[in-house]
């Protein structure tokens, strides 16, 4: 007869709290951040652009939550691409994620209602709290060196969001700037009509929703600037927006390559390395197949970026509408540069 291990029950209060000692040591994946990161340097910008700093709680009312524990909160569902209500239950069930937080069995913790409404207070009346808190980690980043621009790298990866199913009349109409009158005549239906999104088809592959445009740091492959645009916005359209005076070398592929870029990059004195591509009856020449070639496994690193965010989640937007698609890549750029300083750091 064959024998197999009996499993054993668990050994009460203090096996458990064994057990929430043993995760709170861990240092990987999510955790490598929670010692990591100063999260306290975010707290006045957080302050200013949840609101909290100016209200008067005095006045009665529940207070909120602590807005960098929010911070946390924000970092951990795009740290592993959930919604606002898994996030939630996961609080509720993963060990890792309380540890992350500093719960306790027991404690308070926001629901999915309080996480979306966090997301869309550091939003509201134009504050673009997400972007600023990319760019305060950014900085941060630079003071400690880690942004050396010696060279950057500029590329773009599609964010999808929910599809549509909308008639042939619909999607003209779209597609010519007209949001279709019926949409808001049932506000159930609206909330879910996206008229800013946009279907593109690259390497036969659709694609509808969105573009994070980056501008990566070669030597650390750390996000130095991003854009959001709807997906059938061309790369090359948004090069000037990302490129800047700063920036000592850029490169990119043949889709950037053009006169104008490459009159800006002498504008602003940085050196071109955007790979060439053939026209009709002008193939490229050996030497230029060469440069290609060089280029194209430097700024191959580009690629690491998007993969490791896809794993991340990245790489689907689950709301509507641009702006909270620009939050989302802001957000998810964010985390890609904590998750990535971990991994410089370590």
């Amino acid at each position: 007869m064959k024998r197999y291990r009996k499993l054993e029950k668990g050994g009460g209060l203090f096996s458990s709290i064994e057990h929430q000692q043993a995760v709170a040591e861990k240092k990987t994946g999510i955790l490598k951040l929670r010692d990591l990161i100063d999260w306290e340097c975010f707290r006045p910008l957080l302050e200013e652009v949840s609101g909290y700093a100016k209200r008067d709680w005095s006045k009665g009312g529940q207070p909120p939550f602590d807005p960098v524990f929010m911070l946390k909160v924000l970092v951990l569902q795009k740290f592993h691409g959930l919604s606002d209500d898994a996030t939630a239950e996961q609080i509720f069930d993963r060990t890792s994620f309380k540890s992350f937080l500093g719960l306790q069995i027991g404690d308070d913790f926001p629901d999915a209602k309080t996480i979306r409404d966090f997301k869309q207070r550091i939003e509201a009346e134009g504050r673009e709290g997400s972007r600023r808190l990319f760019e305060a980690f950014g900085d941060m980043l630079e003071a400690k060196g880690l942004l050396a621009r010696e060279g950057s790298i500029v590329d773009a990866s599609f964010v999808d969001a929910p599809r549509q199913r909308n008639d042939r009349d619909q999607n003209r109409r779209i597609k010519d700037g007209e949001r279709p009158g019926e949409f808001d005549e049932n506000p159930s239906v609206g909330r879910q009509k996206d008229s800013k999104a946009r279907w593109f088809k690259k390497n036969h592959e659709a694609h509808f929703g969105w573009k994070n445009h980056a501008k990566v740091d070669l030597k650390t492959k750390l996000i130095i600037k991003a854009v959001t645009t709807s997906a059938n916005v061309r790369d090359s359209q948004v090069f000037k927006d990302l490129v800047d005076e700063r920036d000592e070398a850029v490169l990119a592929d043949s889709a950037y390559h053009s006169e104008d870029h490459e009159e800006h990059l002498l504008k602003i004195d940085a050196q071109e390395f955007l790979m060439s591509k053939a026209t009709r009856n002008h193939p490229l020449s050996e030497e230029e197949l060469k440069t290609n070639h060089t280029v194209s496994r430097m700024r191959g690193r580009v690629e690491h970026v998007f993969a490791r965010m896809s794993q991340m989640g990245a790489h689907i937007c689950r709301s509507i509408g641009l702006k909270r698609a620009t939050r989302h890549n802001h957000l998810a750029n964010l985390d890609y540069n904590m998750d990535r300083y971990a991994c410089l750091a370590s």
